[in-house]
Order: structure tokens, then sequence, then C-alpha cells
């Protein structure tokens, strides 16, 4: 099932050097050839020297205009037409719709994120050599509506259900269906059918992966066009026998994700319509690319009322999305278990934790402390977390505790700190994790102050892959916050803590006096009496970035709790450029969107947080080097 891929040549056109840089990088490693420059004057130059088969065009230049190529490029038909997307900042969708009606055949807003503009100029260069792109017309399709409506669907089954519903839509198809292909088991997996979700038995839906027209296009790795499907011998027709209806005209397509390799296919049909016309078969391989994005996280995307991760492979999600309370009266503490006990940790140095002896005390918090041990086993270095006292005493803490320690043992992630072992001592939960020689990040940050954008950037981006890591198995982490992004000896940041001390509010282990996170850090749902869910991680992760960026944390300058909860909750972000004024803006997009107040507003998923974090990082010039800011 190797991706089939047509190779083109594209001219990418930006005043920014970095963006250049890294459009070039990336279309490059998928097999095209790609020349750049700077202005709409040198584009106009290398266009008349040699054919492009596409050029991707910031839509304001210094000396003009991306209109003006886009014009141009109009201009020529078949063989000889030069497809253009038009690049412009998030903030400046009054371009993208005007390029669009003038005819433009995609667009990408900054930040550019790599994975999107090389499955779209992929897609629109396969167009091309197809010969579709001269039935494009400004009317045809709106992508911005169809690219909102699969942003904006948050959880799995929603995702599934809005490329269904946007499918249907825009291929004005009577039904519409998406499968991701599972390659251990060969199967085709969905909890939708038709847009619709089952109201009873199990909520997966399973086919095998070689039967149907489904698997036909899965095999084949191409659209396929059936006008009438019981003239088709690879039809299954068990579903029209269900149903009572009788399908006509199938269309089918195979998604891929962000690395050009096949994930599943989506498949629209009519019962009353006719077959699908060459425009529908241009739609539907201009939405394609979008579609396999979309499903590549849907299945890994946490969902209020189904872990579709978990649900394949048959075992519960390990977090829930209970509301987290916030104390309204009285002092607080961010302790999740009352401290009825003094515990000095100097004093385990010397004695044994199970096999491990206790060396040194690396540190210490409200909910325990953590030590640096010897594995005399295995003749290593190890952390111990040891959570506060008569903690094995709680039955839910208990539960919680090693239901969370197994699911981390098993996410072996690289960018997530290692569990090694957990256990019970003197009536103390602990557990044991790889030791990471380079300290935390905040430690970073009192040793050096703030961090450039480059390390500030590289540590986040390496905690959002394990927080992605992390989500895709159902988890909430609830206290991001750079303590708790951890550095190895070669500076990858990994990520720790993953819900192991924060269970969730229970009348067992927190009372309305108690506080579930770190307040500087905290998203305004954890600051009120709104829903937690892994929404809540991005938000501190915004706030993380912005420490890491600025020296502070955001909401500084007071040591009042309850101050620092009510800004995060009420007042708007604090921009970072206002301590940084040469900060990227694309940097200050990214965080802000981050820290939006309405969980609805931020990031839906680490996965999509994840790729603009790339975009920067691509975007930015070598350290030491001359190359334009982002």
């Amino acid at each position: 099932m190797t991706p089939v891929s047509i190779h083109g040549s594209i001219l990418v056109v930006d005043p920014n050097a970095a963006v250049r840089r890294m459009l070039e990088t990336h279309l490059a490693a998928r097999g095209h050839s790609v020349a750049s420059c700077r202005t709409a004057r040198e584009a106009e130059e290398l266009l008349e020297a040699g054919a492009f088969d596409l050029v991707i065009t910031e839509a304001e230049t210094p000396d003009g205009s991306g209109y003006d190529l886009l014009r141009r490029n109009r201009l020529s038909k078949g063989s000889d037409r030069t497809a253009t997307i038009i690049t412009s900042g998030r903030d400046q969708p009054d371009r993208i719709v005007k390029a669009l009606e003038r005819g433009a055949d995609d667009y990408l807003t900054k930040p550019i994120s790599p994975a999107m503009a090389v499955a779209r100029a992929s897609s629109i260069i396969e167009l091309k050599a197809a010969g579709l792109l001269d039935s494009h017309g400004p009317d045809m399709l709106d992508l911005p509506r169809f690219d909102r409506t699969l942003r904006e669907a948050s959880g799995g089954a929603a995702k599934l259900r809005a490329i269904c519903d946007a499918l249907r839509d825009g291929l004005a198809a009577e039904r519409a269906s998406v499968y991701r292909f599972e390659a251990s088991s060969n199967e085709l997996l969905t909890v939708v059918a038709h847009g619709d979700v089952p109201e009873s038995g199990s909520p997966l839906i399973r086919m095998p992966a070689e039967e149907g027209i489904a698997g036909a296009c899965l095999r084949l790795g191409h659209l396929i066009n059936i006008p009438d499907a019981y003239e088709d011998s690879r039809f299954n027709r068990s579903f029209d026998e269900k149903t009572g209806f009788r399908t006509h005209s199938v269309l089918s397509m195979p998604l891929r994700d962000e690395h050009g390799d096949l994930v599943g296919v989506a498949q629209v049909l009519n019962h009353e319509h006719g077959p699908f016309t060459a425009t529908e078969e241009l739609k539907a391989l201009q939405l394609a690319p979008r579609c396999g994005l979309t499903l590549a996280e849907a299945f890994f995307e946490v969902d209020k009322g189904l872990n579709l991760a978990a649900t394949i492979v048959a075992q519960p999600g390990t977090a829930t999305f209970l509301p987290t309370a916030l104390p309204s009266t009285g002092s607080m503490s961010t302790s999740i278990l009352p401290p009825n006990k003094l515990v000095d940790p100097e004093a385990f140095i010397g004695t044994e934790i199970g096999r491990y002896r206790v060396t040194a005390v690396l540190g210490t918090g409200s909910q325990g402390f953590v030590l640096q041990g010897h594995d005399e086993l295995l003749d290593r270095s190890v952390a111990i977390k040891l959570l506060g006292p008569d903690s094995a005493r709680i039955p839910m803490l208990r539960r919680q505790f090693m239901q969370e320690a197994r699911t981390m043992a098993k996410l072996g992630h690289p960018n997530t700190v290692a569990i090694h072992d957990a256990g019970e001592h003197d009536r103390a939960l602990y557990l044991v994790m790889e030791q990471c020689d380079g300290g935390t990040s905040y430690g970073m940050l009192k040793r050096d102050g703030k961090l450039d954008i480059h390390t500030a950037t590289r540590i986040l981006r390496d905690a959002c892959r394990g927080l992605d890591a992390a989500h895709r198995r159902g988890m909430i982490h609830r206290d991001i916050k750079p303590d708790n992004i951890l550095l190895d000896e070669n500076g990858a940041a990994k990520l720790s803590d993953f819900g192991l001390v924060l269970a969730p509010n229970t009348a067992d282990i927190a009372s309305g006096d108690h506080i579930i996170g770190t307040p500087h850090y905290m998203s305004p749902e954890q600051c009120g009496n709104g829903l937690v869910d892994h929404r809540s991680d991005l938000y501190g992760m915004g706030a993380t970035w912005y420490h890491l960026l600025t020296g502070t944390p955001p909401f500084a300058g007071t040591n009042d709790i309850k101050e620092v909860l009510r800004r995060h909750a009420v007042e708007p972000p604090p921009d970072p450029r206002d301590s940084v004024p040469d900060l990227p803006e694309d940097v200050a997009s990214i965080l802000l969107a981050c820290m939006a107040k309405d969980p609805a507003d931020r990031y839906q998923s680490a996965s999509e947080m994840l790729r603009d974090l790339e975009a920067v990082l691509a975007a930015l010039p070598p350290v030491g080097g001359s190359g334009a800011a982002a």
C-alpha cells in the first residue's frame, strides 16, 4: 500500500527567508523540485525562464502582490496552467477570500504547517497531472468553511462526523463515511457510519480492509469513481439490505497522513442522485489531504464520551473529565493530601525504598518530594517520587495512582519520563522514574533567566510531543509547568507527572479548600467550576512557554493566589511581545491561541498545536545565522 506520488516543480515566493527555507526543505523531501525567491518581480522572471507546476506565494510581497502572479497564472490553460496557492496570516481572512474569489487553487495560513503545505501542494500537483484544474472556479468549494468545520470539531467521534458531514455537503452527495485503516488487525474502523453514531451495541464498526470498494481504494491507493455500484463486483450489498436503500454511485478516496502514508478511506455515495462528475472528483481530491490529516488525529484525540484509541485495543481510558473545584473562601492549599504529618526528606538519605538506596534529595513539593536513588540490581541512578504520608491508605487515590503508573509505563515515549517501578513504602506510594541529568526547565530559568526563542520553543515542542502521546492514551495532565518538564543530558525535554498525583477531585482527596494544579499556569476552567479536559493542558503549555520566553509566568507581580487565579479566569492573556518586543508574530499568535479563555478558541488537540510549533522552528533562522526572523 505504498502511496502513489506525482512529483512536480514548485516556485515559493515569500519575503521571509526562513519561510522559504522551511518550504524548500519539506517539499524537496517529498520529491518535488523547488525554487524560491523574495519578490513578485523575481517570480515573474523565473516564470518567464521556465515552467512551474505550482506557485506558492505570499499574498503581499515587497514589490507587489501574489494576486498579480495569480492573475498571470490564470491566463494559461490545460497542461501549461500553473496552479497557485496563496499564503497569508490567520488574522487576514479577507486576503484568503480575495485570493479564492480570483481563482487561487488553495491557501495556507501562517505559521505554515509543513505537513499541511506538503499535503496541499502534492494534491494540487496531482490534480494538474490529471488535467482537472481547468474545471476549478471561484464558486466551486468554500475551502475556509470546510477547514473551519474540521478544526472546530472537538473529540474523536466529532471529528469523524465533521469529515462525513463536510464531504457530503461539499460533494452534494446523499451519504458519506470515513474509515481509519488499522494495519495491525488489517481492518477499516469507524464509530460513525454516514455521519450517524450507533445508539446501541459496540461503538466501533469494523470491516476487513480487503473487502468492498473501500478496501479496493485502499489497496490501489487512488480515487475510485463507480457510476453504478451494482455493476461492480467489489460492492458489498449488505448495507443496502439492512437499510432498504439501493446505492447507485460511489466515490471512494484514500486518505494519507502528514508523511504520505495511507491511514484510511473516505467514501461518498448517492441513492437517488446521478454519478459523480469530474468536478466532484476535483473537489474530492482537494478535500482528501484535509480529511486525511484530521482522520490521523481523530482516533487518538481525547473525547469526553469515548476514547477511540482505547476502544481499538479493548481497554478503557485512564482519565476522566470531572470538574476541578476552586476554593472560594478561607485558606487554600495546593496539596491533594491533608498535611497531617511532617516528613523530613533528608531523613531518607542512606535508607532503602524497595531495592533502591536513597542517595540525595532532588526536590520537594506540595504533594511529596523526589529523591535520587541507586538501583542496586541494575546498577543505575533513578529518581524516586514519594507521595504524601498515608497516601497508600486512600483506596481511590491508590487505584488511580497505580492505573496511571501502568499507563505511563506502557506509553514509552521519548518525550515522557520513563517509569521503571511503583510501590508502597511506610504507608506512602512511590514511583521510580528515569533520572534526567539536565534538571528541569524551571531550573534553567532560575540559572539563566529567560531562554532564547530556539531553546524555549524546542523545549515546548518536545513537551508537546509527550503530551500528544499521553492525550492519545486518554490521559490529562492538569499540571503543566516548567518544573514538570525535565531535560536529559542531550537537552531533550521530557514531560513528567501525568496525573500521578493529580487525581480527579472527589471527597476522598480534595475538599472545598483545595485546588488542583499550580496557580501561575492554570486554565480558566481550573480556576472556576468549568469542566477540565485535554484543552486545559494546552493552556498550561502556553503559560509555560510564556514563562520560558519572558522569564516570568503570566500574571506575575503578586503573591496573592486568589488574585493570580482571578486573572487567569477573567483577564486577557498578556502579550509576550510586551516583554520581548522582537518576538516573532507567529510565536505570539500561537501562545495567545493556547491561552484563550474559552477552550473552544484554543487549539483543539496537542497534535494541532505541535504542527504549528514545528512550523515555527522550521522557519526560525539557524542559531548565529543571518536569515530573517519569521
